[in-house]
């Protein structure tokens, strides 16, 4: 399930001539042809105190016809589909052309090329796998189901649990090896552990959709039915003993650093010096371990469980992995459980727009780069950068004037924003894909060989230097990150774009929209996991105990007033999982509000544009950003495992904490979203 966010980059805790010419007028062009505010767009019937995302979307919205492939589609959809596309001509051209052995268009016209050769893969089935089944069928210990785990994750392809290396917390100079839970089916533990009528029923249609898989593979009813029970009881122990999404929130108890002979006392029943020395790190050092619980009963299970029922898990998840690049009859039913039963979607994208993300997301830079120098104009960067300052400086101020901080938590939260680097577009130094190679043989050999690289390249991390100058995002990616270790805000080329960025618009729309983004993001640098975090990016608490307690009582108000949101059918947003990002929205609105004030100091004031003035642009700014359409099955989802609320949400939250919103809309006691001051939190 994609994030609408702007949320943080990938990591194992929680764990960026004259073609070029044309290229840069019809961006500059689309984005001055796109009114960066449309009235009718709007719903005026409605007041802006009771629904703030339908005055401000309520036209759009209902005139939006919700696209077959998509469960939900909002501002967001709009700009990636635009990228998809863009990247499509791009791999279309690659594709076709003879490049030289192992230049960048080489590699990214092979992958897409093979990708796209959908009457090969039709043929081929699922036989691209029976050599994985073949290994898996001939273990005879345990100790060789735990290779066949090892090589797993040589693939990047995280059996029974996660491992990789990122900064160390607490020593944001050196690198660590991280252990974290993983190895279900369905995305999240409670889907296995909740009790109500609609979890029970979720797990049959799963148990259903294993079984359907099986029987695919050439298994009878009976013995798939058998497998799939087998799967769902290994899946659910391993469930019961993971921690839920909030509990991965707390940032300090992810943190327990362990030697190899703790962890082998903390999880007996895995050899840990054998799957060290199979991904080639048997002098690894110490580990930190995210969960130990999980680990714990994972060593259990593994003396437990008997062989053939971990040869049938096995058997699964490869399966269910690379289901999605198999034959149409694999590809079908895992779409049918995954996207129609968890999320309502009618139909599944064509091929091309796959494809297209997968190439994208499997060679990372390798495309971004090829992104940015045909879609990326300087001028873009220049504004941006100009946006952060502003923002910037709004939040210093804020900062030395809060009333609630004390001066020797305020001189630590100075000294961390003045360190805070704001990287935009792209990154310094590229990715070098040099040892990655692409053929035209296989889309799963290809995958393969990305996965292998990608283990590889990350593996290779421990004993250097960290590099800070890293993305955790690719350029092309419609989204935006902060790095609490790195301590530094990303945004990359791809959200750049209307709604979210206009390079000709009034500043009170871009403030509203992607300097929203930028307040957003550097406020998680100061969120409930962020604070933990030090400018030098260790993991230290630097706050005092009567601050924190201040800090941790106004963002009770936040929990309170999210979790009072809730579905057509009753069911509440989580304010506890999302209290990050709506801490994030609310600082986020209040920071880019003072950014776009401090950028008229001196100027004349700027005009009303179609009735609305600079302030009112700001907010409806922010809200079309949200804009959208979810199916109920979606929301039930992003629900239980997104720590981004849907953007119906946002708009009807965030604003209503900012007293400068009350004023510019004339919001009032008696209006279905107020909330009196006592029900503000003041906290940036």
């Amino acid at each position: 399930m994609k994030q609408n966010s702007f949320s943080g980059g990938k990591t194992w805790i929680t764990l960026f001539a004259l073609l070029f010419l044309i290229t840069i007028t019809s961006l500059l062009a689309a984005a001055e042809d796109q009114p960066a505010l449309d009235k009718k767009n709007m719903d005026l019937v409605v007041r802006p105190g009771d629904d703030f995302f339908r005055y401000a979307n309520g036209a759009w919205v209902r005139d939006l016809a919700m696209p077959a492939d998509k469960s939900e589609y909002d501002a967001f959809d709009q700009v990636r589909e635009q990228n998809r596309a863009r990247l499509h001509d791009l791999f279309e051209a690659l594709a076709a052309a003879s490049a030289v052995k192992g230049t960048a268009a080489q590699k990214v016209g092979d992958f897409y090329a093979v990708a796209m050769e959908a009457a090969k893969i039709e043929t081929l089935g699922v036989s691209p796998l029976l050599d994985d089944f073949t290994r898996i069928g001939k273990a005879a210990t345990i100790e060789e189901i735990q290779d066949l785990i090892a090589g797993c994750h040589r693939e990047n392809f995280p059996v029974l649990f996660g491992a990789g290396v990122e900064a160390d917390l607490m020593n944001s100079k050196a690198y660590a090896y991280y252990l974290a839970q993983s190895g279900l089916g369905m995305p999240d533990r409670d889907y296995y552990t909740r009790a109500d009528s609609d979890a029970k029923k979720l797990r049959e249609q799963y148990l259903a959709h294993v079984t359907a898989m099986l029987e695919l593979l050439g298994d009878s009813p009976e013995q798939a039915a058998a497998a799939a029970r087998t799967v769902m009881a290994i899946e659910t122990r391993l469930a019961k003993a993971s921690k839920t999404r909030v509990e991965m929130r707390n940032i300090p108890a992810l943190y327990n650093k362990m030697s190899l002979a703790q962890l082998q006392e903390q999880s007996p029943g895995f050899d840990w010096g054998r799957y060290l020395k199979n991904i080639n790190r048997p002098d690894i050092g110490d580990l930190i371990v995210t969960a130990p619980a999980f680990f714990k009963e994972m060593g259990l299970m593994l003396k437990e469980v008997p062989l053939p029922q971990w040869k049938t898990y096995l058997r699964w998840q490869v399966l269910s992995a690379y289901a999605p690049y198999l034959s149409s009859a694999f590809v079908d039913e895992n779409f049918h459980f995954f996207s129609q039963v968890m999320e309502g979607t009618k139909e599944n994208e064509e091929r091309w727009k796959r494809m297209t993300s997968l190439t994208s997301g499997s060679l990372d830079q390798l495309v971004g780069q090829m992104y940015v120098e045909k879609y990326f104009p300087p001028v873009c960067k220049q504004r941006m950068e100009e946006l952060c300052v502003n923002v910037k400086k709004a939040f210093e101020t804020r900062l030395r004037q809060l009333p609630w901080m004390s001066e020797e938590t305020r001189r630590q939260a100075l000294e961390k924003l003045q360190a805070m680097r704001i990287e935009v577009g792209y990154p310094d130094k590229w990715e070098d894909y040099g040892k990655l190679e692409i053929g035209r043989d296989s889309l799963l050999e290809n995958l393969r060989r990305s996965g292998r690289f990608a283990f590889q390249k990350n593996l290779d991390q421990l004993g250097k230097p960290v590099d800070t100058s890293k993305w955790d995002m690719p350029p092309q990616i419609v989204n935006a990150g902060y790095n609490p270790v790195y301590n530094k805000m990303i945004f990359p080329a791809g959200i750049l774009q209307p709604p979210f960025f206009f390079a000709a618009a009034d500043d009170a729309v871009n403030y509203g929209a992607i300097g929203m983004a930028i307040g957003h993001e550097m406020s998680h640098g100061f969120d409930d996991q962020g604070r933990w975090f030090d400018k030098d990016g260790n993991m230290r608490d630097w706050w005092t105990a009567e601050d924190s307690e201040k800090f941790k009582q106004q963002t009770k108000l936040l929990v309170e007033q999210y979790g009072a949101f809730t579905t057509e059918d009753g069911v509440h947003v989580n304010g506890e999982l999302s209290l990050g990002e709506n801490i994030a929205d609310y600082a986020g609105l209040t920071m880019s509000l003072a950014g776009y004030h401090l950028s008229l100091q001196g100027k004349k004031a700027p005009e009303a544009i179609d009735g609305l003035n600079g302030d009112q642009r700001f907010f409806l700014s922010f809200a079309q950003v949200w804009r959208g359409k979810i199916r109920p099955e979606a929301l039930k989802r992003k629900i239980q495992e997104d720590v981004h609320p849907w953007g119906e949400f946002r708009v009807n939250g965030a604003p209503f904490n900012v007293a400068e919103f009350y004023k510019v809309f004339d919001i009032k006691p008696g209006d279905k979203l107020y909330r009196s001051p006592e029900q503000r939190p003041s906290i940036w």
